[in-house]
């Protein structure tokens, strides 16, 4: 029971990686782009804007927004919850059920078109998207992501 409700919850960041990656993309942008200094503004100030934007881009993105009013969408750790989906995509990389999830969540095909295309029924695509996404549960359980 708990684990389909964390299938439930981490299936979302599959289903939303392009936006997850794209609104961290535009928050380092953002950050980059913000002038300031470090240092101090004493009489031996010595401007180092290298090393501003390196510090800048140290520290991880802790959340993004996405989408708008009733559809705004708040991501907390979004650089991790991107681990995780690309993980878990290279754990099934030569395999078929990575093959499977991936028409899925990157491509958006309905099963019974993967299933077609895969040549095995749909029932057995669905047991690809279970153990698809209990290992995608368990490294996002290592990674702290959920509890």
């Amino acid at each position: 029971m708990l684990i389909e409700q964390y299938i439930k919850h981490v299936e979302r960041y599959f289903w939303d990686r392009k936006q997850i990656q794209k609104a961290v993309d535009e928050e380092r942008e953002q950050r980059t782009a913000r002038k300031g200094h470090t240092g101090g503004g004493g009489h031996a100030f010595i401007s180092n804007p290298t090393e501003t934007a390196a510090l800048k881009n140290i520290e991880p993105v802790r959340m993004i927004s996405f989408g708008y009013g009733p559809y705004q969408s708040i991501i907390m750790n979004p650089e991790l919850w991107l681990e995780v989906v690309a993980e878990t995509y290279k754990i099934h990389e030569n395999q078929l059920t990575g093959k499977v999830m991936y028409q899925k969540y990157e491509k958006r095909k309905p099963m019974k078109i993967i299933a077609e295309l895969t040549g095995v029924n749909r029932d057995t695509c669905y047991e690809f998207r279970k153990e698809f996404l209990r290992d995608a549960v368990g490294l996002a359980l290592k990674k702290g992501l959920i509890k």
